[in-house]
């Protein structure tokens, strides 16, 4: 027989992003995002570099608009 039990679990979750194009702040769990983490290789100019990047659903859509081949 398994006896169970409830328990208080703490955890870190992203309660705020702050868009890098536009500076606006906003709730991940009411809005979506896109998030990037890249980072660079050998032979790269940015070689050993790590960089985050979080864009608001606006600026996504402008960027890929300014696209020459759309995604």
């Amino acid at each position: 027989m398994l006896k169970k039990e409830e328990r208080m679990v703490k955890e870190l979750y992203t309660a705020e992003v702050i868009c890098n194009k536009c500076g606006r702040s906003f709730n991940p769990e009411t809005e979506d995002y896109l998030h990037i983490e890249k980072k660079w290789g050998y032979f790269s100019k940015s070689d050993g570099r790590y960089q985050e990047i979080d864009l608001c659903q606006d600026c996504w859509n402008e960027f890929c608009s300014s696209l020459i081949i759309k995604p």
